[in-house]
């Protein structure tokens, strides 16, 4: 792994930490709850697992009576993302760090900021085709169990919102209410439209 690669992972232990010290049979059970009653027992998580870290899965998938309807895969996200990434570092003409035994030095060079909002970028341009890491899954997972009904609406995470469409708090009246168009991301849409489906509601 080159060095601007080392760099911008340090960026993520904090949340890494997290999930590898959580466990997925309790954080699973804890959003099925949320589930409404018409798609309880009908919409599954699941996850595949690391061997070497404890209940850290590698891929996360959702289903409806038994069939995938979406799926974040780390595999899948590591060659996209680094396929995206070295497009728009030649696009851009973007310099490798210099090496520096200070890393600060190299933490804090123009280098590793352009590299770092390239990468961010190839992240953004990803989740708009709805193509996630698991870290996804999990960083939104765990803060959906504590959010409001109307936080996890209005969130800026497009998982946590589109996982709102399933929620037992989202009634029937404010889902016929809610302003969904072709502008919504795809994720957002599909979820939207199975709600609509067990509620019986045209879309």
């Amino acid at each position: 792994m080159n060095q601007s690669w080392i760099l911008f992972y340090l960026e993520k232990n904090n949340i890494v930490a997290k999930v590898k010290s959580l466990q997925w049979s309790k954080l699973k059970a804890r959003l099925s709850s949320f589930i409404c009653l018409k798609l309880m027992g009908r919409i599954d998580i699941h996850a595949t697992v690391y061997r070497k870290f404890h209940d850290r899965p590698s891929r996360v998938w959702i289903t409806l009576d038994k069939e995938e309807i979406f799926n974040a895969s780390d595999i899948r996200y590591a060659l996209e993302h680094e396929k995206l990434y070295i497009q728009l570092k030649k696009e851009n003409k973007l310099a490798t760090i210099t090496y520096h035994p200070n890393w600060k030095m190299m933490f804090d060079s123009p280098e590793r900021k352009d590299l770092v909002d390239a990468s961010n970028r190839a992240e953004q341009l990803m989740i708009e085709q709805s193509i996630f890491e698991s870290f996804h899954l999990y960083e939104a997972f765990i803060k959906y169990c504590s959010l409001s009904m109307e936080e996890a609406l209005t969130s800026e995470d497009i998982i946590i919102q589109a996982f709102s469409m399933f929620d037992r708090r989202l009634g029937k009246r404010r889902l016929e209410k809610l302003s969904i168009s072709e502008e919504t991301h795809p994720l957002m849409r599909q979820f939207y439209r199975i709600r609509c489906e067990v509620e019986g509601i045209k879309f």
